[in-house]
C-alpha cells in the first residue's frame, strides 16, 4: 500500500537565520516578526480579540451564577512554534480566571519536529515555563487530533490544548456541529496569503463560519483583499486597524447575529449517526455507574472540567471486573483502513500515554512503566489467515516499528524466535491504582456496595434507584452507564448488543532468566515484564461465563501461547502459582459504544414510518435519552480506550468542541447496531 496524505504526516523543512529564527523553506516565510515576536502576538492577536477584557467579563458573569458558558475556546490557524498559544497561556495566567477554563485549538499542515521546537522556543526564556509543558506533551508524527491536558500549577486548573495537524480545512469540517459548541475568537496566522493560498481559501473561510457564533471575533495580521472579502462573505463584520509596528494595518472581524442566523439554517442535511446539533447540557450534578476503568476515566474527565461527580459501584472494592488485572496493557491497535476506527485507536492510544506520563508523575503507585509491547508474528493468526498484514510504513516510527528476529530480541532482554513489530510508546501499569488515582479528584465521590437497580428521567432530571430493595436514590442531571456488561439489566440500556467475555490471567514467579524480559511480549499469549517477583501471562478468551473459577487447563493454554517463543525465559506450569478470571466487555465490531444513550423505542418507530428513500437519507439524527450516556463494550482495550472514551463523553456532556472527529463519533455511536439491525429488518420484508 503506498503512503497516502491521509496516513502521513509531513514535518516542517526549516532553515534557521543567523539570529537564530527558524525560516520556513517550504512556504518561504518566517515563523514570526523580526521586530518582536511576543510583541505582535500580544497586539494582533491577544488585543485584536479583547481576549483580557472578554475573559474578565465572563469569569465575573460566571461568579454571579449566571448562564455563561463556563470555557474560552480559540482556534488559531497555522500553529508554528506555538508562539501564539504560550503568549495566549502567559496572559491567562496573568487574569487568573477563577470560574472560566481556556480551550485552544491550532491547526497545522507541517508541525515542526520536537528538536527544531525546541530549538525555536529557547528565543523566548520569559516563556520557559510553558514552554516546558508544552514540549512535554507535544506529538510530532501523526495526522489527525491530538488533546493535550496541561496543568497550570499556579491556577491549579488545566488548559486544553487541541493540535490539528493535516488540511486544517478537513479537520475543521470533522468536527461534529453542535449549536452549543462553537469557536470564540479565532487567530489567523498562516504563512502570507500569497505564499500559502489553501490557508486563507473561502472553502476554509466556511468551516470558520460554521464553527462560529454571535459575537465570535477572528484577528489577523493580513489585510491583503482577499483576506478581507472572504472574512465578509463568511459572515463577519470587518474592521482595518493600525497594525503591528512598521504594518500599516491588521484586521480585526466579529460575527454577526444575521450569519449565526444564516449558519444555522444553511447547515448539511443531518444522518442518523450525526450527534444531535441541539444538544445542550446543563448538567452539574452527575452520577456515573460503575468504578472500573470506563467509570473512572469519565469521572476522572467530568470532574477536571468542574462537575460534581458521584460514582456508584455495586461491588465493595474499585476495579473489581476485568479493570483488578495486576498488569494491564497499553497497545495500539493497528490498521490499513483509513475510517473513524483508526483514527480512534490511534488517538486513543496516544492520549492514554500523555494521560498516564502525567499521572505517574501524580500517582507512582499507578507504576506506569513505557517498557515498549512486541507483537510477533502468532499474535496475528486470525488476520494472516485473511491475507491483511498492516503497512507500517502508513505509521510514523514513533508508532510502531518492524524488526527482525535480532533486534526483536534486542528490545525484549533475551533470545526470541522470529521478527516482532514493536510499539515503542506502548507499556504496563497497575489498573485497580489507575481507577485509585483518578478518583482522588477532590470532585469525585465513591459510593460502593450500591447496585444501580432503575433510572427514571423526571422534570429535566434523573433519579437513580440503588441499593437493596431501592432503597436509596439520588437526583441528578445526568448518569454515564458505565460498569461493563452489567449495563444490560438497565432498561434503558439492555438492548446494547453487549458481548460478555471471560478471561483469564496467570500468574507467573519469574527466575534470573525471565527476568531480563523488559518489554511486554505478545504473541498466541502476552507476558509483561516480572514486576514484584511475577509475570502476568494472558489472557484466555471464552463466552462461557456460567463458571468463573480458574481453569488449570487455561493455565496451560496462557503458557503455551507464549512457550514457543519464550524458551530462553524457562518459564514452566511449575511456575504457575495464581491466577484472576473476570468477565470484560466487548461487542461484535470490536469498537466501544460510548455516547448518548439512543432512544430505541422512538427509534424503532421512527425508521418503521420512514419510506425507503429517507431511511437512506433520513435529514435527522437518532433520537437520545437526554442527560443517559454510556461507555461500555472496551473489551481486551480498556487500558487503551477509555481515557480519550471519557474525555470524549466529559466534553459531550460540558457543550465543549469535541477531541475526535465526526467519522470517530459515528464509530463508537451506541445505535450502529441497532440501525444494522432496521436495515437488515427492511430488506427482509
Amino acid at each position: 500500500m503506498p503512503k497516502t496524505p491521509e496516513h502521513i504526516l509531513e514535518n516542517a523543512d526549516i532553515q534557521w537565520q543567523d539570529s537564530g529564527a527558524p525560516y520556513s523553506k517550504h512556504f518561504d516565510d518566517i515563523y514570526f516578526s523580526r521586530q518582536g515576536g511576543l510583541d505582535e502576538t500580544e497586539y494582533v492577536f491577544i488585543a485584536g480579540n479583547a481576549l483580557k477584557q472578554r475573559w474578565q467579563n465572563q469569569d465575573e458573569a460566571l461568579a454571579k451564577g449566571n448562564n455563561e458558558q463556563p470555557c474560552f475556546t480559540i482556534a488559531e490557524l497555522g500553529l508554528g512554534t506555538g508562539l501564539n498559544f504560550l503568549c495566549c497561556w502567559r496572559a491567562w495566567r496573568a487574569l487568573a480566571p477563577k470560574h472560566l477554563r481556556l480551550h485552544y485549538i491550532a491547526c497545522e499542515k507541517y508541525p515542526l519536529r520536537i528538536d527544531a521546537l525546541r530549538k525555536a522556543l529557547q528565543e523566548w526564556p520569559e516563556l520557559a515555563e510553558f514552554s516546558e509543558q508544552f514540549l512535554a506533551h507535544y506529538p510530532d508524527h501523526s495526522h489527525g487530533y491530538h488533546r493535550l491536558q496541561l496543568t497550570d500549577k499556579t491556577l491549579n486548573s488545566t488548559i486544553i490544548l487541541d493540535l490539528y495537524y493535516g488540511d486544517a480545512e478537513q479537520l475543521l469540517s470533522a468536527q461534529p456541529l453542535r449549536a452549543s459548541a462553537k469557536v470564540d475568537a479565532w487567530f489567523l496566522d498562516g504563512f502570507a496569503p500569497k505564499l500559502n493560498p489553501q490557508m486563507w481559501s473561502a472553502s476554509l473561510f466556511e468551516q470558520i463560519r460554521r464553527l462560529s457564533k454571535t459575537g465570535t471575533t477572528l484577528s489577523s495580521y493580513s489585510v491583503a483583499g482577499t483576506v478581507v472579502r472572504s472574512v465578509r462573505a463568511a459572515g463577519f463584520e470587518v474592521k482595518k486597524i493600525k497594525g503591528f509596528a512598521q504594518k500599516r494595518h491588521m484586521l480585526t472581524a466579529t460575527f454577526t447575529k444575521e450569519a449565526a442566523h444564516m449558519s444555522a439554517a444553511s447547515a448539511k442535511p443531518l444522518h442518523w449517526l450525526d450527534i444531535d446539533p441541539s444538544h445542550a447540557s446543563s448538567s452539574a450534578d452527575i452520577v456515573v455507574i460503575g468504578a472500573g476503568l470506563a467509570g473512572c476515566a469519565v469521572a476522572y474527565a467530568l470532574a477536571r472540567k468542574g462537575f460534581n461527580v458521584l460514582v456508584l459501584e455495586q461491588a465493595d472494592a474499585i476495579a473489581s471486573g476485568a479493570s483488578g488485572n495486576r498488569q494491564a496493557v497499553l497497545q495500539c491497535r493497528l490498521s490499513n483502513a483509513d475510517n473513524g476506527n483508526r483514527q480512534f485507536n490511534l488517538q486513543a492510544f496516544l492520549y492514554a500515554v500523555r494521560e498516564f506520563e502525567q499521572l505517574q508523575k501524580q500517582h507512582p503507585e499507578i507504576n506506569w512503566r513505557p517498557c515498549g509491547v512486541l507483537n510477533l508474528e502468532s499474535a496475528f493468526k486470525a488476520r494472516q489467515a485473511r491475507g491483511i498484514e498492516v503497512n507500517h510504513a502508513d505509521y510514523a516510527d514513533d508508532i510502531v516499528q518492524a524488526l527482525s528476529a535480532p533486534q526483536s530480541s534486542d528490545k525484549a532482554g533475551l533470545a526470541l524466535a522470529g521478527p516482532a513489530q514493536y510499539l515503542p510508546l506502548g507499556g504496563y501499569l497497575d489498573p485497580a491504582q489507575l481507577c485509585h488515582a483518578y478518583l482522588q479528584h477532590p470532585n469525585i465521590r465513591l459510593q460502593l456496595n450500591s447496585k444501580v437497580s432503575g433510572l427514571q428521567s423526571k422534570d429535566g432530571h434523573w433519579l437513580v434507584s440503588y441499593g437493596e430493595q431501592n432503597a436509596s436514590a439520588v437526583k441528578c442531571d445526568a448518569v454515564v452507564i458505565a460498569n461493563s456488561y452489567s449495563a444490560t439489566q438497565l432498561a434503558q440500556t439492555a438492548p446494547l448488543p453487549i458481548v460478555p467475555i471471560r478471561g483469564q490471567v496467570s500468574y507467573l514467579k519469574d527466575n534470573p532468566a525471565s527476568r531480563k524480559i523488559h518489554s511486554v511480549i505478545c504473541g498466541r499469549s502476552y507476558i509483561s515484564p516480572s514486576w514484584q517477583g511475577l509475570h502476568s501471562v494472558g489472557a484466555s478468551y471464552s463466552k462461557n461465563i456460567s463458571d468463573l473459577a480458574l481453569s488449570n487447563q487455561e493455565h496451560r493454554q496462557n503458557l503455551e501461547g507464549i512457550a514457543e517463543h519464550l524458551s530462553a525465559a524457562r518459564l514452566d506450569e511449575e511456575a504457575i502459582i495464581g491466577g484472576r478470571v473476570s468477565i470484560r466487555a466487548t461487542s461484535t465490531d470490536r469498537m466501544p459504544m460510548v455516547g448518548a444513550v439512543p432512544d430505541f423505542a422512538r427509534l424503532q418507530t421512527l425508521y418503521e414510518g420512514l419510506g425507503q428513500t429517507l431511511r437512506k437519507n433520513p435529514n435527522r439524527c437518532v433520537p437520545m435519552l437526554d442527560g443517559l450516556y454510556v461507555s461500555v463494550s472496551h473489551g481486551s482495550h480498556g487500558l487503551c480506550n477509555t481515557p480519550l472514551a471519557g474525555e470524549y463523553l466529559a466534553s459531550l456532556i460540558a457543550n465543549e468542541l469535541l477531541p475526535v472527529q465526526s467519522a470517530v463519533s459515528k464509530s463508537l455511536h451506541p445505535a450502529r447496531f441497532a440501525l444494522r439491525a432496521l436495515k437488515r429488518q427492511g430488506f427482509a420484508h
